[in-house]
């Protein structure tokens, strides 16, 4: 075997392991906002379920239909979570209190939950999904979640990662009121 031979060959062998990296990196690029989405899709109903609260009593996301409800999920070892819950309590008080908010803690510790839920001198009710079970129904990647759920129980707008401003919570908690 020529010695060139054998160097074009590995020049090709190089280029064509470029190519496909570049391939994969470029498909990675394209579907990574995909999955960085929250479920479900906004126009998507809501899908029901019931935690138990603090309190020990069911709550139903069902049971909220016919008002606006603003779902936050949260974990007390999610610095962003701190900010979001407190976005999302300036902006209930904001609107007078009239749209529904609950807080579904990942938390497997109802006691940290509980900890951070008086810490921070929440309004609205904190839910427990130390299962994780409503987290996978919603498909939480990212913490926090707050998805704004119309009075059909349709997704009309999320937020992953970051928490949602309350000044711009409260215009789409305004634009949703009759």
């Amino acid at each position: 075997m020529d010695f060139r031979d054998h160097a074009a060959r590995a020049r090709l062998t190089a280029l064509m392991h470029t190519l496909a990296l570049a391939a994969a990196v470029l498909a990675g690029a394209l579907v990574f906002p995909l999955l960085t989405q929250a479920a479900p899709d906004l126009g998507a109903e809501a899908p029901d379920f019931v935690l138990k609260d603090l309190s020990g009593r069911n709550q139903r996301l069902s049971e909220f239909r016919g008002d606006v409800v603003v779902l936050t999920f949260w974990a007390s070892w999610c610095g962003p979570c701190r900010e979001a819950l407190e976005s999302v309590d300036a902006a209930l008080g904001a609107s007078g209190g009239a749209p529904a908010a609950l807080g579904v803690s990942l938390d497997r510790d109802p006691v940290r939950a509980g900890s951070m839920v008086a810490s921070l001198g929440l309004r609205h009710p904190t839910l427990l999904d130390a299962g994780q079970s409503v987290g996978r129904l919603y498909d939480v990647q990212h913490l926090p979640l707050t998805l704004l759920i119309d009075r059909e129980g349709v997704v009309r707008q999320s937020w992953a990662r970051e928490p949602v401003p309350s000044d711009v919570l409260t215009l789409k908690l305004k634009e949703l009121s009759p």
